[in-house]
Protein backbone atom coordinates (compact mmCIF):
# COMPACT_ATOMS: atom_id res chain seq x y z
CA UNK A 1 0.00 0.00 0.00
CA UNK A 2 1.31 3.61 -1.01
CA UNK A 3 2.17 5.17 2.43
CA UNK A 4 0.64 8.59 1.08
CA UNK A 5 -2.95 6.57 0.78
CA UNK A 6 -2.04 5.10 4.26
CA UNK A 7 -1.86 8.26 5.85
CA UNK A 8 -5.15 9.63 3.87
CA UNK A 9 -6.97 6.45 5.41
CA UNK A 10 -4.97 7.15 9.24
CA UNK A 11 -5.63 11.44 9.09
CA UNK A 12 -8.71 11.50 6.84
CA UNK A 13 -11.36 8.84 7.28
CA UNK A 14 -13.39 8.50 10.92
CA UNK A 15 -12.84 5.56 12.77
CA UNK A 16 -14.28 2.40 13.88
CA UNK A 17 -11.88 1.19 16.24
CA UNK A 18 -11.55 -0.25 19.93
CA UNK A 19 -9.42 2.00 22.38
CA UNK A 20 -6.62 -0.64 22.52
CA UNK A 21 -6.01 -1.43 19.45
CA UNK A 22 -5.50 2.08 18.51
CA UNK A 23 -3.23 2.90 21.59
CA UNK A 24 -1.29 -0.04 19.93
CA UNK A 25 -1.07 1.23 16.62
CA UNK A 26 0.20 4.82 17.98
CA UNK A 27 3.39 3.24 17.90
CA UNK A 28 3.09 1.94 14.54
CA UNK A 29 2.29 5.12 13.54
CA UNK A 30 4.87 6.83 14.86
CA UNK A 31 7.18 4.86 12.69
CA UNK A 32 5.59 5.31 9.83
CA UNK A 33 6.02 9.13 10.31
CA UNK A 34 9.74 8.76 11.44
CA UNK A 35 10.50 6.40 7.85
CA UNK A 36 10.65 3.11 9.54
CA UNK A 37 10.88 0.39 7.08
CA UNK A 38 8.78 -2.44 7.37
CA UNK A 39 9.32 -5.85 5.70
CA UNK A 40 6.46 -8.69 4.86
CA UNK A 41 7.08 -12.26 6.44
CA UNK A 42 6.16 -14.36 3.62
CA UNK A 43 7.58 -17.48 6.10
CA UNK A 44 4.49 -17.84 7.78
CA UNK A 45 1.52 -17.76 5.01
CA UNK A 46 -1.61 -18.71 6.46
CA UNK A 47 -3.79 -21.68 4.52
CA UNK A 48 -6.03 -21.01 2.33
CA UNK A 49 -8.61 -23.48 2.23
CA UNK A 50 -9.59 -26.63 4.55
CA UNK A 51 -10.43 -30.07 2.78
CA UNK A 52 -11.26 -33.41 3.59
CA UNK A 53 -7.66 -34.88 4.60
CA UNK A 54 -7.91 -31.64 7.07
CA UNK A 55 -10.94 -32.29 7.92
CA UNK A 56 -12.88 -35.40 6.64
CA UNK A 57 -16.51 -34.08 7.04
CA UNK A 58 -15.35 -32.08 4.15
CA UNK A 59 -16.35 -34.29 0.91
CA UNK A 60 -13.70 -35.11 -1.12
CA UNK A 61 -12.83 -33.16 -4.18
CA UNK A 62 -14.31 -29.84 -2.16
CA UNK A 63 -12.68 -27.31 -0.25
CA UNK A 64 -13.50 -24.38 2.62
CA UNK A 65 -12.14 -21.03 1.74
CA UNK A 66 -10.21 -19.58 4.50
CA UNK A 67 -10.02 -15.95 4.91
CA UNK A 68 -7.95 -13.82 7.04
CA UNK A 69 -9.42 -10.20 9.04
CA UNK A 70 -6.79 -9.48 11.27
CA UNK A 71 -4.99 -6.47 12.49
CA UNK A 72 -6.23 -3.11 12.14
CA UNK A 73 -8.36 -2.71 8.99
CA UNK A 74 -7.78 -0.43 6.09
CA UNK A 75 -9.20 -0.31 2.55
CA UNK A 76 -6.03 -0.79 0.83
CA UNK A 77 -3.45 -2.98 3.06
CA UNK A 78 -0.33 -1.86 5.43
CA UNK A 79 2.94 -1.65 4.82
CA UNK A 80 3.33 -4.44 7.34
CA UNK A 81 1.78 -6.91 4.70
CA UNK A 82 -1.76 -7.24 6.21
CA UNK A 83 -3.94 -7.19 3.04
CA UNK A 84 -6.25 -4.02 2.62
CA UNK A 85 -10.49 -5.58 2.99
CA UNK A 86 -10.54 -4.81 -0.67
CA UNK A 87 -7.81 -7.71 -1.13
CA UNK A 88 -9.75 -9.85 1.01
CA UNK A 89 -13.41 -9.15 -0.79
CA UNK A 90 -11.89 -9.91 -4.07
CA UNK A 91 -10.56 -13.06 -2.73
CA UNK A 92 -13.95 -14.53 -1.27
CA UNK A 93 -15.50 -13.50 -4.64
CA UNK A 94 -13.18 -15.46 -6.40
CA UNK A 95 -13.36 -18.32 -4.15
CA UNK A 96 -17.07 -18.55 -3.85
CA UNK A 97 -16.57 -18.43 -8.55
CA UNK A 98 -14.93 -22.14 -7.84
CA UNK A 99 -16.90 -25.51 -8.15
CA UNK A 100 -15.11 -27.36 -5.35
CA UNK A 101 -15.42 -24.37 -2.61
CA UNK A 102 -18.67 -25.13 -0.63
CA UNK A 103 -18.45 -22.17 1.65
CA UNK A 104 -15.90 -19.05 3.85
CA UNK A 105 -14.91 -19.20 7.04
CA UNK A 106 -13.90 -15.38 7.64
CA UNK A 107 -11.24 -15.86 10.88
CA UNK A 108 -11.61 -12.48 12.39
CA UNK A 109 -8.92 -11.38 15.07
CA UNK A 110 -9.32 -7.14 14.53
CA UNK A 111 -10.25 -4.07 16.57
CA UNK A 112 -11.52 -2.35 13.79
CA UNK A 113 -10.01 0.41 11.94
CA UNK A 114 -10.56 2.84 9.05
CA UNK A 115 -14.43 3.36 7.91
CA UNK A 116 -13.83 3.20 4.57
CA UNK A 117 -12.45 -0.21 4.58
CA UNK A 118 -15.93 -1.69 5.70
CA UNK A 119 -18.09 -1.37 2.38
CA UNK A 120 -15.60 -3.63 -0.36
CA UNK A 121 -16.08 -6.74 2.52
CA UNK A 122 -19.20 -6.10 3.77
CA UNK A 123 -20.81 -6.12 -0.26
CA UNK A 124 -18.65 -8.85 -1.06
CA UNK A 125 -20.11 -11.08 2.04
CA UNK A 126 -23.60 -10.35 1.06
CA UNK A 127 -22.75 -11.33 -2.92
CA UNK A 128 -21.46 -14.69 -1.89
CA UNK A 129 -23.81 -17.77 -3.09
CA UNK A 130 -21.90 -19.80 -0.63
CA UNK A 131 -22.04 -19.27 3.60
CA UNK A 132 -19.93 -17.41 5.12
CA UNK A 133 -19.21 -18.08 8.62
CA UNK A 134 -17.38 -15.61 10.84
CA UNK A 135 -14.87 -17.46 13.51
CA UNK A 136 -13.54 -15.37 15.84
CA UNK A 137 -10.24 -15.63 17.44
CA UNK A 138 -9.81 -12.79 19.94
CA UNK A 139 -11.15 -9.22 19.05
CA UNK A 140 -14.08 -7.91 16.57
CA UNK A 141 -14.81 -5.25 17.59
CA UNK A 142 -16.10 -1.85 16.04
CA UNK A 143 -15.47 -2.15 12.17
CA UNK A 144 -14.84 -5.99 12.25
CA UNK A 145 -17.72 -5.75 14.28
CA UNK A 146 -19.78 -4.17 11.23
CA UNK A 147 -18.07 -6.54 9.05
CA UNK A 148 -19.20 -9.44 10.85
CA UNK A 149 -22.76 -8.96 11.23
CA UNK A 150 -22.86 -9.65 7.51
CA UNK A 151 -21.77 -13.44 7.92
CA UNK A 152 -24.17 -16.11 8.08
CA UNK A 153 -23.38 -17.60 10.96
CA UNK A 154 -20.86 -15.91 13.59
CA UNK A 155 -19.03 -17.96 16.10
CA UNK A 156 -16.13 -17.24 18.72
CA UNK A 157 -13.45 -19.35 19.68
CA UNK A 158 -13.46 -18.48 23.80
CA UNK A 159 -16.09 -17.04 26.39
CA UNK A 160 -13.57 -14.57 26.80
CA UNK A 161 -13.33 -13.28 23.41
CA UNK A 162 -13.68 -9.44 22.63
CA UNK A 163 -16.90 -8.41 20.78
CA UNK A 164 -19.06 -5.54 20.21
CA UNK A 165 -17.35 -1.61 20.59
CA UNK A 166 -19.86 -0.20 17.97
CA UNK A 167 -19.03 3.18 17.21
CA UNK A 168 -17.64 5.81 15.44
CA UNK A 169 -14.82 8.00 16.47
CA UNK A 170 -12.05 10.58 14.78
CA UNK A 171 -8.56 11.04 16.04
CA UNK A 172 -7.00 14.69 15.03
CA UNK A 173 -3.47 15.78 14.99
CA UNK A 174 -2.84 19.11 13.88
CA UNK A 175 -2.20 22.60 14.79
CA UNK A 176 -5.04 25.44 14.71
CA UNK A 177 -5.28 27.73 11.81
CA UNK A 178 -2.60 29.76 12.83
CA UNK A 179 -0.14 29.40 15.43
CA UNK A 180 3.91 29.68 16.58
CA UNK A 181 5.40 26.40 17.63
CA UNK A 182 8.14 26.14 20.34
CA UNK A 183 10.71 26.89 17.28
CA UNK A 184 9.35 29.94 16.56
CA UNK A 185 8.02 28.55 13.49
CA UNK A 186 4.85 29.70 12.29
CA UNK A 187 1.85 27.80 11.32
CA UNK A 188 -0.63 29.04 8.85
CA UNK A 189 -3.88 27.85 6.79
CA UNK A 190 -5.82 30.05 4.08
CA UNK A 191 -8.81 29.36 2.82
CA UNK A 192 -10.27 31.46 -0.18
CA UNK A 193 -12.96 33.95 -0.16
CA UNK A 194 -16.06 32.03 -0.60
CA UNK A 195 -14.38 28.90 0.80
CA UNK A 196 -15.53 29.28 4.71
CA UNK A 197 -17.49 25.57 4.94
CA UNK A 198 -13.82 24.04 3.77
CA UNK A 199 -13.18 22.16 6.64
CA UNK A 200 -15.01 23.79 8.94
CA UNK A 201 -15.79 20.53 11.38
CA UNK A 202 -12.36 20.20 11.06
CA UNK A 203 -11.27 23.53 11.96
CA UNK A 204 -13.49 23.76 14.64
CA UNK A 205 -12.56 20.74 16.40
CA UNK A 206 -9.14 21.99 16.41
CA UNK A 207 -9.84 24.76 18.38
CA UNK A 208 -12.56 22.72 21.07
CA UNK A 209 -15.43 22.72 18.72
CA UNK A 210 -16.78 19.25 18.08
CA UNK A 211 -20.72 19.75 17.07
CA UNK A 212 -19.49 20.52 13.14
CA UNK A 213 -17.66 17.49 13.38
CA UNK A 214 -20.33 15.17 14.88
CA UNK A 215 -23.05 16.50 12.77
CA UNK A 216 -21.76 16.34 9.69
CA UNK A 217 -18.99 13.32 10.78
CA UNK A 218 -19.11 11.27 13.12
CA UNK A 219 -22.91 10.68 13.89
CA UNK A 220 -24.50 9.76 10.37
CA UNK A 221 -21.62 6.99 10.06
CA UNK A 222 -22.55 5.75 13.01
CA UNK A 223 -26.05 5.80 13.12
CA UNK A 224 -25.68 3.93 9.27
CA UNK A 225 -23.47 1.63 11.60
CA UNK A 226 -25.86 1.10 14.17
CA UNK A 227 -28.53 0.67 11.62
CA UNK A 228 -26.95 -2.09 9.83
CA UNK A 229 -26.20 -3.98 12.88
CA UNK A 230 -29.46 -3.92 13.74
CA UNK A 231 -30.46 -4.87 10.33
CA UNK A 232 -27.99 -7.93 10.33
CA UNK A 233 -28.37 -9.12 14.28
CA UNK A 234 -32.31 -8.71 14.74
CA UNK A 235 -31.54 -9.87 18.55
CA UNK A 236 -29.53 -7.13 19.56
CA UNK A 237 -30.05 -5.19 22.47
CA UNK A 238 -30.21 -1.26 22.28
CA UNK A 239 -27.18 -1.10 25.78
CA UNK A 240 -25.71 -3.29 23.15
CA UNK A 241 -24.82 -0.35 20.51
CA UNK A 242 -23.06 2.37 22.34
CA UNK A 243 -19.79 1.73 21.96
CA UNK A 244 -19.25 -0.99 24.76
CA UNK A 245 -17.36 -3.99 24.29
CA UNK A 246 -18.23 -7.72 25.93
CA UNK A 247 -16.89 -10.75 26.30
CA UNK A 248 -18.38 -13.44 24.13
CA UNK A 249 -20.07 -15.15 26.62
CA UNK A 250 -22.43 -12.31 27.57
CA UNK A 251 -23.39 -11.48 24.04
CA UNK A 252 -23.80 -14.97 22.57
CA UNK A 253 -27.54 -14.98 21.12
CA UNK A 254 -27.16 -11.36 20.39
CA UNK A 255 -23.75 -10.02 18.71
CA UNK A 256 -22.89 -13.50 18.15
CA UNK A 257 -24.42 -17.13 17.74
CA UNK A 258 -22.28 -19.40 19.70
CA UNK A 259 -19.20 -20.22 21.00
CA UNK A 260 -16.78 -23.15 19.61
CA UNK A 261 -14.20 -24.64 18.13
CA UNK A 262 -13.21 -23.79 14.50
CA UNK A 263 -14.33 -27.79 13.52
CA UNK A 264 -17.66 -26.26 14.75
CA UNK A 265 -17.38 -23.34 12.28
CA UNK A 266 -16.71 -26.10 9.32
CA UNK A 267 -19.41 -28.14 10.34
CA UNK A 268 -21.92 -24.71 10.18
CA UNK A 269 -20.95 -24.21 6.86
CA UNK A 270 -21.48 -27.74 5.63
CA UNK A 271 -24.94 -27.62 7.35
CA UNK A 272 -25.94 -24.36 5.65
CA UNK A 273 -24.23 -25.38 2.45
CA UNK A 274 -26.50 -26.65 -0.58
CA UNK A 275 -24.93 -29.93 -0.84
CA UNK A 276 -26.86 -32.94 -0.54
CA UNK A 277 -23.92 -35.03 1.47
CA UNK A 278 -24.59 -38.68 2.33
CA UNK A 279 -22.48 -41.68 3.85
CA UNK A 280 -21.81 -44.41 1.10
CA UNK A 281 -23.04 -46.71 3.95
CA UNK A 282 -24.43 -49.29 1.14
CA UNK A 283 -20.50 -49.80 -0.32
CA UNK A 284 -20.07 -52.41 2.44
CA UNK A 285 -16.60 -53.66 0.63
CA UNK A 286 -15.19 -50.77 -0.45
CA UNK A 287 -15.87 -49.01 2.78
CA UNK A 288 -13.21 -52.05 4.28
CA UNK A 289 -10.35 -50.14 2.45
CA UNK A 290 -8.57 -47.93 4.78
CA UNK A 291 -8.87 -44.59 2.68
CA UNK A 292 -12.31 -45.12 1.99
CA UNK A 293 -13.84 -45.42 5.34
CA UNK A 294 -15.41 -42.17 5.32
CA UNK A 295 -16.39 -42.20 1.52
CA UNK A 296 -19.50 -39.65 0.55
CA UNK A 297 -21.88 -39.14 -1.79
CA UNK A 298 -22.03 -34.98 -3.22
CA UNK A 299 -25.49 -34.37 -5.12
CA UNK A 300 -25.24 -38.30 -6.01
CA UNK A 301 -21.29 -38.20 -7.44
CA UNK A 302 -18.61 -39.39 -5.48
CA UNK A 303 -14.69 -37.59 -5.95
CA UNK A 304 -11.80 -40.10 -5.21
CA UNK A 305 -8.53 -38.84 -4.36
CA UNK A 306 -5.80 -40.49 -5.94
CA UNK A 307 -4.54 -42.57 -3.67
CA UNK A 308 -8.49 -43.96 -2.92
CA UNK A 309 -8.11 -44.77 -6.85
CA UNK A 310 -5.36 -46.53 -6.42
CA UNK A 311 -6.38 -48.32 -3.58
CA UNK A 312 -9.39 -50.10 -5.13
CA UNK A 313 -7.52 -50.57 -8.49
CA UNK A 314 -5.27 -52.90 -6.32
CA UNK A 315 -8.57 -54.31 -4.74
CA UNK A 316 -10.01 -54.73 -7.97
CA UNK A 317 -6.86 -56.46 -9.17
CA UNK A 318 -6.90 -58.76 -6.28
CA UNK A 319 -10.29 -59.78 -6.67
CA UNK A 320 -9.71 -60.03 -11.21
CA UNK A 321 -6.96 -63.06 -10.13
CA UNK A 322 -8.93 -64.99 -7.22
CA UNK A 323 -12.13 -65.03 -9.68
CA UNK A 324 -9.85 -66.94 -12.54
CA UNK A 325 -8.41 -68.81 -9.74
CA UNK A 326 -11.32 -69.99 -8.81
CA UNK A 327 -12.81 -69.91 -12.68
CA UNK A 328 -10.08 -72.33 -13.38
CA UNK A 329 -10.10 -74.57 -9.84
CA UNK A 330 -14.02 -74.81 -11.37
CA UNK A 331 -12.81 -75.98 -14.62
CA UNK A 332 -10.43 -78.87 -13.47
CA UNK A 333 -12.76 -80.19 -11.21
CA UNK A 334 -15.22 -80.42 -13.95
CA UNK A 335 -12.66 -81.72 -15.84
CA UNK A 336 -11.79 -84.15 -12.80
CA UNK A 337 -15.19 -84.96 -12.51
CA UNK A 338 -15.87 -86.28 -16.43
CA UNK A 339 -12.46 -88.44 -16.47
CA UNK A 340 -13.83 -90.20 -13.00
CA UNK A 341 -17.05 -90.36 -14.69
CA UNK A 342 -15.17 -92.23 -17.22
CA UNK A 343 -13.07 -94.61 -15.84
CA UNK A 344 -15.55 -95.77 -14.17
CA UNK A 345 -17.80 -96.75 -16.84
CA UNK A 346 -14.78 -98.22 -18.41
CA UNK A 347 -14.68 -99.77 -15.38
CA UNK A 348 -17.85 -101.21 -15.19
CA UNK A 349 -17.49 -102.47 -18.93
CA UNK A 350 -14.36 -104.18 -18.50
CA UNK A 351 -15.44 -105.99 -14.80
CA UNK A 352 -17.17 -109.07 -16.61
CA UNK A 353 -13.94 -109.82 -18.31
CA UNK A 354 -11.81 -108.99 -15.20
CA UNK A 355 -14.11 -111.87 -13.38
CA UNK A 356 -13.67 -114.39 -16.67
CA UNK A 357 -9.93 -113.48 -16.13
CA UNK A 358 -10.53 -114.23 -12.60
CA UNK A 359 -12.10 -117.94 -13.01
CA UNK A 360 -9.56 -118.58 -16.25
CA UNK A 361 -6.44 -117.33 -13.92
CA UNK A 362 -7.83 -119.76 -10.71
CA UNK A 363 -8.49 -122.41 -13.39
CA UNK A 364 -4.75 -121.60 -14.60
CA UNK A 365 -3.56 -122.18 -11.18
CA UNK A 366 -5.55 -125.69 -10.34
CA UNK A 367 -4.39 -126.68 -13.82
CA UNK A 368 -0.65 -125.87 -12.79
CA UNK A 369 -1.34 -127.85 -9.92
CA UNK A 370 -2.42 -130.66 -11.39
CA UNK A 371 0.52 -130.81 -14.02
CA UNK A 372 3.25 -129.70 -11.40
CA UNK A 373 1.77 -132.93 -9.55
CA UNK A 374 2.64 -134.79 -12.19
CA UNK A 375 5.39 -133.69 -13.34
CA UNK A 376 6.38 -134.90 -9.24
CA UNK A 377 5.01 -138.36 -9.69
CA UNK A 378 6.24 -138.80 -13.08
CA UNK A 379 9.64 -138.02 -11.57
CA UNK A 380 9.30 -140.51 -8.80
CA UNK A 381 8.25 -143.04 -11.42
CA UNK A 382 11.32 -141.95 -13.38
CA UNK A 383 13.29 -142.07 -10.34
CA UNK A 384 12.36 -145.88 -9.67
CA UNK A 385 12.30 -146.81 -13.66
CA UNK A 386 16.22 -145.68 -13.15
CA UNK A 387 16.54 -147.37 -10.02
CA UNK A 388 15.23 -150.35 -11.76
CA UNK A 389 17.13 -150.22 -14.66
CA UNK A 390 20.26 -150.05 -12.36
CA UNK A 391 19.91 -153.09 -10.70
CA UNK A 392 19.51 -154.85 -14.10
CA UNK A 393 22.96 -153.39 -15.21
CA UNK A 394 24.28 -155.20 -11.68
CA UNK A 395 23.20 -158.54 -13.30
CA UNK A 396 25.42 -160.19 -15.39
CA UNK A 397 24.67 -161.16 -18.92
CA UNK A 398 25.59 -165.09 -18.98
CA UNK A 399 23.94 -168.63 -18.61
CA UNK A 400 25.08 -169.32 -15.30
CA UNK A 401 22.64 -166.50 -13.18
CA UNK A 402 19.93 -166.81 -15.33
CA UNK A 403 16.92 -164.65 -14.44
CA UNK A 404 14.50 -166.90 -12.12
CA UNK A 405 11.24 -167.42 -14.28
CA UNK A 406 8.87 -164.56 -13.07
CA UNK A 407 5.30 -165.25 -12.98
CA UNK A 408 3.24 -164.37 -15.52
CA UNK A 409 -0.07 -164.11 -13.44
CA UNK A 410 -1.72 -167.23 -14.78
CA UNK A 411 -4.93 -167.54 -12.74
CA UNK A 412 -4.82 -171.56 -13.15
CA UNK A 413 -4.59 -173.57 -10.41
CA UNK A 414 -1.17 -174.54 -11.02
CA UNK A 415 1.57 -171.95 -11.73
CA UNK A 416 3.23 -171.68 -15.06
CA UNK A 417 6.38 -170.28 -14.93
CA UNK A 418 7.93 -169.08 -18.59
CA UNK A 419 11.58 -168.18 -18.39
CA UNK A 420 12.11 -164.17 -20.04
CA UNK A 421 15.01 -162.95 -21.84
CA UNK A 422 16.48 -159.68 -20.71
CA UNK A 423 14.42 -157.67 -22.68
CA UNK A 424 11.44 -159.31 -22.10
CA UNK A 425 12.20 -158.78 -18.43
CA UNK A 426 12.57 -155.06 -18.71
CA UNK A 427 9.60 -154.20 -20.51
CA UNK A 428 7.61 -156.51 -17.69
CA UNK A 429 9.24 -154.22 -14.68
CA UNK A 430 8.69 -150.90 -17.06
CA UNK A 431 4.63 -152.16 -16.99
CA UNK A 432 4.74 -152.90 -13.07
CA UNK A 433 5.93 -149.23 -12.26
CA UNK A 434 3.69 -147.91 -14.55
CA UNK A 435 0.97 -149.61 -13.12
CA UNK A 436 -0.10 -151.34 -16.43
CA UNK A 437 0.22 -154.80 -14.55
Amino acid sequence: MPIISLFNDIFREPWMIDPQTAVAQKEVLHGLLMGMEFEDDDDDKLPDSVKHNDNNIIPNGKKVHLAYLQGTMFRDGTVCGIPGTRVIANDLLNADSQKEIIGHILIIDSGGGAANSVPDLAEAIQACTKPVIAYVDGYMCSAAMYVGSYCDHIIAHREEDQIGCIGTMIQLADYPKQVRDSDGMMHIRVYADGADEKNSEYEAALEGNFELIKERVLNPANERFKADIKSNRPNVREDQLRGRTYPAKDVTGTLIDAIGNFESAVQKVIELSTLNIKPMDDLKNILTLPTCQDLQSVDGCVTLTKEQMEEIDAAVGVGITEKALNETNQKTITEQAQTIKDLTAERDELKPKADQLDGKEAEIVTLTTERDNLKEENAKKDARIAELEAALDKNPDNDEDPLPAMHLGNPAKEDTFKELSDEEAMEYARKVVKGEI
